[in-house]
């Protein structure tokens, strides 16, 4: 895949803003693939495609779910910040052709998260919360974990958010408390085989 043709397809669909979100996640997400040793092709296209359909409209996000991921989209249907993952999946595959399984989960999941993620959809979990640009509460501390244990930093990032959205009285994907329950049974597993 040409990465200069997606930065430029980039340019053309989202704001300047978005763009430099997008930039800075994929700058997290190269330094976290030196760390952990993946792909930075792979890294490189779920970083720079995540957020593609995240300024599209709704209806459009939402027809586009209906037909493709009915499943996971139901009882979404009026959330864009959760829908505009899949959507990205959907449109990185049909625009871009990328049928990588690992890029595309990466893109369908870096909001929600889920149970079972592999190491690239972590990477761009974790980068989407703690690129640059990022400043809340927490963000130092998550940074300074996705350097050295990801999934740690992962449990987290899902517990600050998943608190945080409670306060707001904001719907909760249900991915998001499995992948934390799924990080913390893990992490039980490995205390019980030390």
């Amino acid at each position: 895949m040409d990465i200069d043709y997606i930065r430029e397809k980039l340019k053309e669909k989202v704001s300047k803003k978005r763009y430099r979100h997008i930039l800075g996640v994929e700058e997290t997400a190269l330094e976290l693939a030196e760390e952990y040793g993946i792909s930075k092709d792979k890294v490189r296209m779920a970083a720079l495609l995540h957020d593609y359909a995240k300024e599209m409209d709704l209806e459009d996000m939402k027809t586009i779910c209906m037909e493709f991921f009915p499943i996971e989209s139901d009882g979404y249907l009026e959330q864009k910040e959760i829908l505009h993952g899949y959507v990205g999946a959907f449109l990185a595959e049909k625009e871009f052709g990328i049928i990588d399984e690992d890029v595309l989960n990466a893109i369908k999941y870096h909001t929600t998260g889920r149970r079972g993620m592999g190491i690239l959809e972590k990477v761009i979990y974790i980068s989407d919360s703690t690129e640059p640009g990022r400043d809340y509460p927490g963000v130092e501390r998550i940074r300074d974990l996705a350097k050295k244990n990801l999934e740690e930093s992962m449990t987290y990032e899902a517990n600050k958010k998943i608190k945080y959205l409670m306060e707001i009285d904001a719907i909760i994907h249900l991915n998001t408390i499995d992948m934390r329950n799924w990080l913390l049974e893990n992490d039980i597993r490995k205390e019980k085989k030390l």
